[in-house]
């Protein structure tokens, strides 16, 4: 069972089951009652404080999705700032390689005309994640 808070923003991300099939401790990477993989369609839709909640509750970001496409890009395709920062940051924190050059290169041109902040700190933190998994 979720909080008042938690249903409330499960509703209001337009999540189109009941919000307690996002209950803490579900796993957001098995489909539910109608076919409906959670995480999947948090990340697809560009859903950040539902992406932010699966993940606060463990959802694992390491699992491909169908078709062989990363997370990761089903976010770029939401277009959706803050949900690809975040899944950056938890692919970032579970040592995760990070993206191949054509997807960085896709990241870089979806947000270059994103506000100097916003644009500046994707660049470094796709810096910052080359140079961690190279061990520096």
């Amino acid at each position: 069972m979720t909080d008042w808070k938690t249903r409330q923003m499960i509703k209001a991300a337009g999540w189109p089951l009941s919000p307690d099939t996002l209950a803490p401790g579900t796993d957001f990477n098995a489909a539910q009652g109608n076919g409906l993989v959670p995480l999947h369609w948090a990340v697809q839709g560009g859903k950040p404080g539902l992406l932010d909640y699966m993940l606060a509750q463990g959802a694992d970001v390491n699992a491909t999705p169908p078709g062989g496409h990363g997370l990761l890009a089903w976010a770029l395709a939401s277009k959706n700032y803050q949900s690809v920062m975040l899944l950056i940051d938890q692919l970032k924190a579970t040592g995760a390689p990070p993206p191949d050059e054509a997807l960085q290169k896709r990241l870089t041109q979806a947000f270059a005309g994103s506000h100097t902040n916003a644009k500046n700190r994707l660049q470094q933190t796709l810096r910052d994640w080359q140079r961690i998994s190279k061990g520096g």
